[in-house]
């Protein structure tokens, strides 16, 4: 259901009772009206997903041959993977390891330096 009151609109959602209920307190407890923190919360969801959700469909491999995916941090190093990398994203891929590579290192560093400090 949609109810344009001037430049607004009402719509119906459906939540449980137990969350309107913790949103009503917060809302509340914070001060704040309502449809307001609604209102934030979609522009917050709408600003984090305008471009949808990056993860790429399990299909597409099926649909393009030629489709690679860039590999995770998490994934083992795998030679085959990596000779079907266009040029592009082989660039990519060793740009962003060595940036990894230096974040690790700096954290290594800390850790060791507050182990130091604190005996």
């Amino acid at each position: 259901m949609v109810v344009l009151k001037g430049s607004r609109q009402i719509i119906s959602v459906s939540i449980s009772s137990d969350l309107a209920e913790r949103l009503r307190e917060h809302a509340r407890k914070e001060g704040e009206n309502l449809s307001r923190v609604v209102e934030k919360a979609i522009e917050d969801y709408l600003r984090d997903h305008y471009r949808g959700n990056p993860a790429f469909q399990l299909d597409k491999w099926v649909e393009d041959e030629k489709f690679v995916a860039m590999p995770t941090l998490g994934e083992k190093p795998n030679p085959e993977l990596v000779r079907k990398l266009p040029d592009d994203m082989l660039q990519e891929l060793r740009y962003h390891a060595y940036l990894w590579y230096e974040l690790a290192d700096q954290e290594e560093n800390r850790r060791r330096y507050e182990r130091g400090v604190r005996g």
